[in-house]
């Protein structure tokens, strides 16, 4: 072997321990915010030639003062013109031109202003390439991490929640649950809302409160009562950063409807009642009882059911509702007798259609009211009682022979008639 193939076999063996012992490697500029100093950190090559976050630029900041963010080298540039080349979203893909590299020396630079809510991170792509546009490296990711700022306030699903719940409903029970989202970024102080009511109509006394992580609204108390007000009106407010000072916050609007249960004893509107009928006489509306009820109007709650307790034995009376007014009619619907009873003494009781509620199942006692009905006479003349008779007879009866009496009886006095 001659000189000239020793040298070129040595001349390749170099080569191979130049190129296998070659390097690519990244450079990434920690810029510290807090006492404005700049460190270089290199990175090498991972496995799968994955590089976590290896860069960082913070959103809505001009952070070319940062210049150059990150620099790429190869160890193939010793021997050799390199040139670096950059690919991926934000150079050769929308949003156009966010980094550059210069060529000759691997810095790579940003150039416009980034939002983390559009692209929360980039993959850059690094490439070595010598004079024949060929890679001397295999590729490498820089991923960019994008920081977030607290440039969005929290945004509520509705501008106004709508719920209801029951009167007298036990403290802690469940009203309606708010919903709002932060479109920083996810498990960050700069999306994490706090929950807070900041008004309430009416304002005589705090009737809810929220969870201030959850939105979740329950009663405070077990006071609510529809019949002092059927109505609620909250406005809640949500701030980020966990409800800081330096947050931003919305509001919105929760009305809450209070719905009636049946816990009003309803009741006549007089103590006792009296009236007066003639005899054998039918009246379809002998008398009117209103009957008083706070519940909901028209509602099974406030429907009233009036009912005999005594006296109507004999269904001498009936009772008709009206269900718009909560008004009783008393009706007679069989005869009465002057000569037999001259005054009747009804005993009436009132519940509602609906079963009371258990707030007040313990207190509701059945009271009797009072109905007087005095029975009028009316002269009503003589009657034959009974109203046919036989009598027999036969051949030995003479004349003006008396085969019996055919009485009438004064219906007025219950004797034998002296007027017919």
């Amino acid at each position: 072997m001659d000189w000239h193939s020793i040298r070129a076999a040595v001349l390749f063996i170099f080569l191979v321990v130049v190129e296998v012992n070659s390097e690519f490697r990244i450079q990434v500029r920690d810029y510290n915010t807090k006492n404005g100093t700049v460190k270089w950190h290199s990175i090498r090559r991972q496995k799968r030639e994955w590089i976590k976050f290896a860069a960082a630029c913070r959103e809505g900041e001009d952070n070319s003062k940062r210049n150059p963010i990150a620099k790429i080298h190869s160890d193939c540039a010793a021997n050799q013109q390199v040139t670096y080349r950059i690919s991926g979203v934000g150079i050769d893909q929308p949003p156009y031109g966010i980094f550059v590299i210069n060529q000759k020396t691997g810095e790579i630079n940003i150039t416009s202003i980034v939002d983390r809510e559009v692209t929360p991170f980039f993959i850059i792509y690094c490439r070595a390439l010598n004079s024949l546009g060929q890679d001397l490296e295999r590729p490498l990711e820089l991923r960019v991490r994008v920081l977030d700022i607290n440039d969005n306030p929290p945004v509520f699903s509705m501008s106004t929640f709508v719920g209801q719940i029951e009167e007298n409903s036990n403290a802690n029970t469940l009203v309606m649950i708010l919903n709002a989202t932060d479109a920083d970024e996810p498990n960050n102080l700069n999306s994490k809302i706090a929950f807070k009511i900041i008004r309430q109509e009416p304002s005589d006394s705090p009737m809810f409160i929220i969870n201030r992580n959850t939105g979740e609204i329950r009663t405070m108390n077990n006071f609510l009562d529809r019949e002092q007000y059927s109505q609620y009106s909250l406005a809640v407010r949500g701030s980020d950063r966990d409800g800081g000072a330096d947050g931003m916050s919305a509001e919105c609007e929760c009305n809450i409807r209070i719905l009636d249960v049946n816990d009003n004893i309803p009741y006549m509107d007089q103590p006792s009642y009296s009236t007066s009928i003639e005899e054998n006489a039918l009246h379809s509306s002998l008398l009117q009882i209103r009957v008083i009820d706070l519940d909901e109007e028209y509602s099974a709650n406030w429907v009233a059911v009036i009912f005999f307790i005594s006296g109507n034995e004999g269904g001498w009376f009936d009772i008709e509702m009206n269900e718009r007014t909560n008004v009783g009619i008393l009706k007679v619907i069989k005869p009465l007798d002057y000569e037999a009873m001259q005054t009747m003494q009804l005993s009436l009781g009132v519940r509602n259609k609906a079963e009371f509620h258990s707030s007040i199942m313990s207190q509701y006692k059945l009271t009797a009211t009072a109905v007087t009905v005095a029975v009028s006479n009316v002269i009503e003349g003589s009657v034959f009682r009974p109203g046919s008779k036989t009598y027999v007879v036969n051949s030995n009866m003479g004349q003006n022979y008396k085969v019996g009496d055919f009485i009438a009886t004064d219906l007025d006095t219950g004797s034998a008639s002296t007027t017919v």
